[in-house]
């Protein structure tokens, strides 16, 4: 395009903006190599714990979009509601608030139970539970203290002291209601109680819970059943935009297979590089790399060329849009979208508005689906393609093979049973030495339960979110472990040896280990500890080392149901070990404080879960209740389990005395448990089965909308520290997600990746997304536009209204065509080095910190939100004027066409389809601006100059396979051997690290 009349770029303006520019010394050397460091790990490690940042709330004072002080109800930037806890959770290495400038502090052990709910309403249930049943299992506890000293009364001069109080060495006349049966009925009517009115304590806390912290789900809908040639946000944006103002769409594809070969492919190449980095620390240390060690990288290669081949075949024409996630910047708009949109299964699946004669929910005659997502973090983009036999043929697997384990655990507990024989004084002798073997055997098994179903879940089961893997791994988990440490037990353990003490001994040392020797075993953190000090050490590069040191996998699957384990394994046997209660409450309590300090200090940052563990684990209370009926029923029929002559027919509702041995203390016991047991078993089924079959039922005709208290004030585009839903996936190694689409043109607050690098330089996160020529070299950029989904920011239109749009261009003659002169560049922008005239900075693996400022608090923030803003609508305006541009210069090269047929004609706008967004993308060092009339112009921070014309990409060229394993190509289109990685120096410098001699050089090797 031609720039006549333009005149020079605006380069006074530009360098008198907030961007500060460093003369580069072209003499100095680049930055001396540095080696992987355990210090750097470490102080990654400290910046990855959970930390909290305080925020303004609808009642307090807040800084406005304009950079005003905002006081009281009237705060529209307010970030959290009246009855929110004022602070938020960080981002991981999150040092302060983009916007506020407010610090990151570390969470306190001993803080309240309610700051944890800024971790999401999953793991804020879990903790609350823990207290509740601390409460009340306690207090059943202390209920049982007069059946404890009536049986102590009872109980042998010899018994230990951990069994004084239970049912050792009890008869049948020892047995009556007032000083048994009392208590524990009352107990089993608390706790009935107590489960009934979980459902009520649940859901007043999740309304609590989401009103304190807000979250995109509180703002998005989910879309599915979308016409699947429906791939451009755009649509949808026009779609939703009537229910309110649209921040984002992201469309996600039925991709999963290529992505998750992409990803296989990114770890390999981090395996890779880390085997050459130990070849190359030999090689310079005067020592031969080993036959060993060149055939491991020649396998790699071949694998990583193999791996290219086989995401070329996985290239289809195109791929459908599965899923589309909006989300608005009102939460009362969300709901009224879901409201509105509501529809029946019966409509989606025959594609008809049989109910509602409205079309809301209908998108060129395709009957939507349209519900409330999972949060961002919680999403499995590369699963979205799975059908419904995928889904169910890997729980029939998974269950299948859980059983299997189970019979296994079975037929060992059979051949360790506990059986007793009478001395000819009359005491009690084991038949064997195995008492304790039990015990032993069960807390191993209970240990090696959450990795084995984690990882035989992950194998054979396919799930669209997060929360669909814990909760299924929970309910194989609350079965295997309920059932195996106490059914299979009782089952195992010989009838006349049920009240033995070889027996009550294991039972009890069951509970306290429950209680004691497993959370002291979650403190010690044995397993992280070798992986910091042994490990480690040995990890050639700083990215594997970094990954070791990102804490222990946090399974709220497992927390649950070591929480639903103990409470069934106490409840199961209180009635013959009453003392079992206070065990079970004091393991509540310590769980709580073990786990609390786990979170904050030592494990893995969680996703953000929903409620519905919580909700899986309050029926399986419902379970262990009703359990504990039929079991104390059992336990009293066959009291004093002496005789297996007088063993009486039970059933999971009566006991009948066929001996004709009870007294009439017993036969009133069982009679009273036999009513309790029916009633709980029917509220029960109602519980579980039968208000989710009714449910079920509705939602054939219409969907129903579940609104968790009032509609929150908070305004989406307010808030920080929140994610996108972003198309990416998740690998262990890795510390940041890859990106299944392009994510140039998404502001960087909104991507779920960390803002700097490992080394504290500034992170591009297009490096992450797997739309380049690194990941897909033998497909052109035209063409991985068809293979990935997208995401895509809205501004708001108060402000774009409020700012000059871009001067729409007309297609006229080429000689004739020219552009108005731009005035001055637009004089708000965020600086990327400087907020406010403050020193900035950025911790290592962290965000970016802005300056510190002195003076009025409220007076340093004024302007942030507005340079936000601001450049949010650069971002769009930078948008429609490139597609002006290419629409202009098609028109003109029509026109050169015609009047001069055979001429060939090139384009100067680059195209779009392009790598790296709509366009191409630029060199390194180079940066798009616009002027305040919507004219683009272009910094080159490399040599501090600006100009009117786009730089020419120059991408490399797609090697062949031969060579493919030996080159590694970086994002920006620069190909590198392997061994080298490109890095920037503290002014922006570009230069070259070559990690097999340990140098670094500013130019680039020659290939």
């Amino acid at each position: 395009m031609s720039t006549e009349g333009l005149g020079p770029p605006p380069e006074d303006q530009e360098r008198s903006s907030e961007i500060s520019f460093v003369p580069v010394d072209t003499s100095a050397p680049p930055p001396s190599y540095e080696p992987p460091s355990i210090a750097k790990a470490w102080k990654f490690y400290h910046e990855n714990l959970p930390k909290r940042i305080k925020v303004s709330k609808s009642s307090g004072p807040g800084v406005g979009c304009g950079g005003m002080l905002q006081m009281g109800a009237g705060n529209q930037s307010a970030q959290q509601s009246s009855k929110g806890t004022g602070y938020r959770l960080a981002r991981p290495g999150e040092i302060q608030d983009p916007v506020s400038g407010e610090p990151a502090r570390p969470y306190e052990i001993c803080g309240s139970y309610k700051e944890l709910d800024e971790f999401g309403i999953g793991i804020s249930l879990y903790f609350r539970q823990l207290l509740l049943l601390f409460v009340v299992v306690g207090g059943c506890a202390c209920v049982n203290l007069n059946t404890i000293a009536t049986n102590s009364e009872f109980n042998p001069e010899n018994t230990t002291s951990t069994l004084v109080g239970s049912v050792y060495g009890l008869g049948r006349d020892n047995l009556t209601f007032a000083n048994q049966g009392q208590a524990d009925i009352i107990t089993c009517l608390v706790l009935g109680a107590f489960v009934f009115a979980l459902k009520y304590f649940e859901s007043k806390n999740i309304e609590q819970i989401d009103l304190a912290q807000q979250t995109p789900q509180d703002y998005a809908v989910r879309v599915t059943r979308v016409p699947e040639h429906m791939k451009n946000p755009d649509s949808y944006y026009h779609f939703f935009k009537k229910w309110g103002d649209v921040v984002f769409v992201s469309v996600a594809l039925d991709n999963g297979p290529l992505l998750k070969k992409l990803a296989d492919s990114r770890e390999l190449d981090e395996e890779i590089a880390a085997v050459e980095a130990t070849n190359a620390s030999m090689v310079a240390a005067g020592k031969e790399v080993g036959e060993a060690s060149k055939k491991k990288l020649g396998d790699m290669n071949n694998k990583k060329a193999e791996l290219t081949l086989e995401v070329q075949s996985l290239t289809k024409p195109t791929y459908h849009a599965k899923a589309v996630y909006v989300i608005f910047n009102k939460e009362s708009d969300q709901r009224a979208c879901l409201r509105d949109c509501a529809t029946g299964i019966l409509e989606e699946q025959f594609n008809m508005q049989c109910f509602s004669m409205n079309d809301n929910s209908t998108m060129e005659g395709q009957v939507l689906r349209v519900d409330e997502p999972v949060e961002p973090s919680e999403v499995i983009y590369e699963n979205l393609h799975l059908s419904f036999v995928d889904y169910w043929g890997g729980l029939f697997k998974s269950y299948a093979i859980t059983a299997g384990i189970l019979g296994v655990s079975f037929a060992i507990l059979n051949a360790l049973s506990v059986s007793v024989s009478d001395n000819e004084d009359g005491t009690e002798v084991a038949e064997s030495s195995t008492g304790y073997a039990s015990a032993i055997f069960v807390s191993l098994l209970n240990g090696m339960l959450p990795w084995t179903l984690k990882k035989l879940t992950l194998m054979m089961e396919v799930h669209v979110d997060e929360g669909d893997v814990q909760t299924s791994i929970l309910r194989k988990l609350m079965i295997a472990r309920c059932l195996n440490t106490a059914v299979l037990m009782y089952v195992v353990t010989d009838f006349d040896a049920q009240f033995s003490s070889a027996n009550l001994s294991q039972v009890q040392s069951i509970l306290i280990a429950d209680c004691f020797t497993t959370p002291v075993i979650r403190c010690l953190n044995i397993y992280e500890h070798v992986m910091h000090y042994v490990v480690a050490p040995t990890k050639p590069t700083q990215s594997q080392m970094n990954v070791l040191f990102q804490g222990a996998y946090w399974n709220l699957a497992e927390r649950y149901t070591d929480m639903i384990k103990t409470l069934f394994v106490g409840l199961f046997y209180s009635t013959i070990i009453p003392s079992s209660l206070f065990i079970t409450s004091a393991a509540m309590l310590v769980t709580y404080i073990v786990d609390r300090y786990c979170l904050l200090r030592m494990w893995s940052r969680p996703p953000m879960y929903d409620e519905s563990l919580a909700t899986a684990s309050r029926k399986m209370m419902v379970v262990s209740v009703w359990v504990h009926v039929v079991m104390a029923r059992v336990f009293f029929s066959n009291w004093p389990y002496r005789n297996p002559a007088e063993k009486p027919d039970c059933n999971l509702f009566t006991c009948t005395d066929t001996a004709n041995v009870w007294t009439d203390e017993q036969k009133r016991i069982v009679g009273v448990y036999e009513g309790v047991g029916i009633m709980i078993f029917v509220f029960g089924f109602w519980i579980l089965f039968f208000r989710k079959i009714t449910s079920a039922c509705k939602s054939l005709c219409c969907q129903s909308v579940d609104e968790v208290g009032k509609a929150s004030n908070v305004e989406y585009r307010n808030l920080t520290g929140v994610s996108a839903y972003v198309p990416n996936l998740k690998r262990d190694s890795l510390i940041n997600p890859l990106f299944a689409c392009d994510v140039s043109m998404v502001n960087p607050i909104y991507l779920p990746c960390r803002k700097v690098t490992l080394d504290g330089q500034t992170l591009d996160p297009s490096s992450l997304s797997l739309n380049s020529d690194q990941d897909m070299p033998l497909a052109d950029a035209g063409q991985r536009v068809n293979f990935f989904g997208s995401c895509k920011y809205y501004a708001q239109q108060s402000v774009l209204s409020g700012q000059q749009q871009p001067q729409q261009v007309q297609a006229a003659p080429l000689p004739q065509q020219q552009m108005m002169r731009p005035a001055q560049p637009v004089a708000v922008q965020m600086s990327p080095t400087n907020h406010g005239g403050g020193t900035g900075g950025s911790g290592v693996g962290g965000f970016f910190t802005p300056g510190q400022q002195g003076g009025n608090p409220y007076r340093q923030q004024q302007g942030h939100m507005q340079m936000h803003q601001v450049q949010q609508v650069q971002q769009v305006q930078v948008q429609q004027v490139q597609v002006q541009q290419v629409q202009v210069q098609q028109v003109q090269v029509q026109q050169v066409q015609v009047q001069m047929p055979g001429v060939a004609v090139a384009m100067a706008v680059p195209q779009a389809g392009a790598a790296g967004g709509q366009f191409q993308p630029l060199p390194a060092g180079w940066e798009m601006k616009m002027t305040a009339q919507g004219q683009p112009y272009y910094v080159n921070h490399n040599t501090q100059t600006t100009q009117w014309t786009r730089p020419v990409y120059r991408a490399a060229a797609a090697p062949q396979r031969p060579g493919m394993a030996g080159m590694r190509q970086q994002s920006q289109g620069i190909v590198l051997p392997r061994g080298w990685e490109l890095k920037r120096a503290p002014d922006g410098r570009p230069y070259y690290v070559d990690h097999n001699t340990g140098t670094t050089h500013w130019t680039p090797p020659q290939l």
